[in-house]
């Protein structure tokens, strides 16, 4: 049985990346609510005044590498959102960096649950929806 997710954030500059998420997340999850931004501000004021306390298991998808917020950066405001809302959403670094920098900081960061190289792949959904 899947992991009952019901919702997917996708946070990447490239608008083309976003839509291609979009599409595969779709494509093996049609059930459940996608919002993409690409604009990494406006992905943090989404989280800090429009994520609901009973949204429901989300998964978001974070790029590292973007103007403004940088992905550590959306992982700085991440932490000091309520646990309560924190503890909805599991983060995924969604990358093209091949920097072994970048992967050790996504290992060490709490908040992390772990590392994809672009692009996204629909196996790779149903890894992420597969139960713990």
């Amino acid at each position: 049985m899947a992991q009952q997710a019901n919702n997917f954030i996708v946070i990447d500059d490239d608008p083309v990346n976003n839509r291609i998420c979009k599409i595969i997340i779709e494509r093996i999850s049609p059930d459940n609510v996608i919002s993409c931004f690409a604009d990494s501000q406006e992905a943090v004021d989404y989280l800090l005044r429009s994520f609901a306390k009973e949204s429901g298991n989300t998964i978001m998808l974070l790029d590292i590498n973007m103007p403004g917020l940088s992905g550590w950066d959306v992982l700085d405001h991440f932490e000091q959102l309520e646990a309560t809302v924190r503890d909805q959403i599991t983060v995924y670094i969604l990358s093209s960096s091949v920097d072994a920098y970048d992967k050790k900081k996504a290992d060490e960061n709490r908040f992390v649950a772990g590392y994809i190289e672009k692009p996204l792949t629909m196996e790779r959904v149903k890894q992420l929806l597969e139960p713990a």
